[in-house]
């Protein structure tokens, strides 16, 4: 079932503040580690980070939210964020659960988000079952709607997708994109840079371009993966998530912020994760 329904409109000031939070792997108990990391508590300093760039108009969160798909991850996951005052908005990964429309956290599964200037679109790349990517005709048509609207309202358009559309550089990760990720940036092509796409599931900072597209990727708050690596590697880098600045004028403006008030050990001998 595709948990992904509904529209809000966010009174924001003329800019916008959003950010995206990806890849928080919280386990069905408290404490519990995903390559030697404490994801409850990586998830913690990043709050504490969000907090520190407040004002920010809303919480985008790019997929894998749960490491094992259990129902405690959700609920303690919408706990830690209730402090931060701003409303989120969740994508299903590959590691979570499918959602029913009857789940009492249904509310942060929203389709379409309107903010000041920009509209953002969320869009399910889940595949029950599968590690990778996939659009379905009703995914791929959501985004032509939008494309469309987008082009009649000359409002910019944010896309937030757990899988990336296009490949980062990393051999094994990029076995696990959308499968039909060119079709979808082939929709999003007229809009140019008017549009910009997020996405979660590679745990790494990174940044491409398709017919003037920005796709950019965020790191997790727990776990990052190595660049250009060909096979799993995990970095040291630390946790963190990205703040996007949003325009008037449709232009925008983004940074990776990473924790530095905590260290966090990764375990760089894994091979690998369930």
């Amino acid at each position: 079932m595709n948990p992904l329904s509904g529209d809000v409109t966010l009174a924001t000031a003329a800019t916008s503040r959003v950010i995206q939070i990806s890849d928080t792997h919280l386990m069905r108990d408290a404490g519990g580690k995903l390559v030697g990391i404490d994801t409850d508590r990586s998830l913690a300093a990043v709050c504490r980070l969000i907090q520190q760039a407040q004002p920010i108009d809303a919480l985008l969160l790019t997929g894998d939210l749960a490491g094992d798909e259990a129902d405690q991850a959700y609920h303690r996951l919408a706990t830690m964020l209730a402090p931060l005052g701003a409303p989120s908005f969740w994508l299903p990964g590959n590691h979570d659960a499918q959602w029913s429309a009857e789940h009492p956290l249904k509310r942060h599964f929203r389709r379409h988000i309107a903010l000041a200037s920009w509209d953002i679109l969320m869009l399910n790349t889940q595949q029950p079952g599968e590690v990778a990517g996939l659009l379905t005709n009703q995914e791929l048509s959501a985004l032509a709607q939008a494309v469309e609207s987008a082009q009649k309202t000359a409002r910019a358009l944010l896309v937030a997708t757990h899988h990336p559309l296009a490949a980062v550089g990393c051999e094994w990760l990029d076995d696990q994109g959308v499968r039909n990720g060119s079709e979808a940036l082939a929709l999003l092509a007229p809009l140019g840079a008017q549009a910009v796409v997020i996405s979660g599931h590679v745990h790494q900072d990174s940044l491409q371009t398709h017919a003037g597209v920005k796709c950019l990727t965020a790191p997790s708050t727990c776990v990052q993966f190595a660049p250009a690596s060909e096979q799993f590697r995990v970095d040291e880098l630390a946790p963190g998530c990205r703040l996007l600045e949003l325009y008037e004028d449709g232009s925008w403006h983004t940074q990776v912020l990473r924790v530095s008030d905590e260290a966090f050990a990764v375990d760089l001998s894994s091979r690998g994760y369930a």
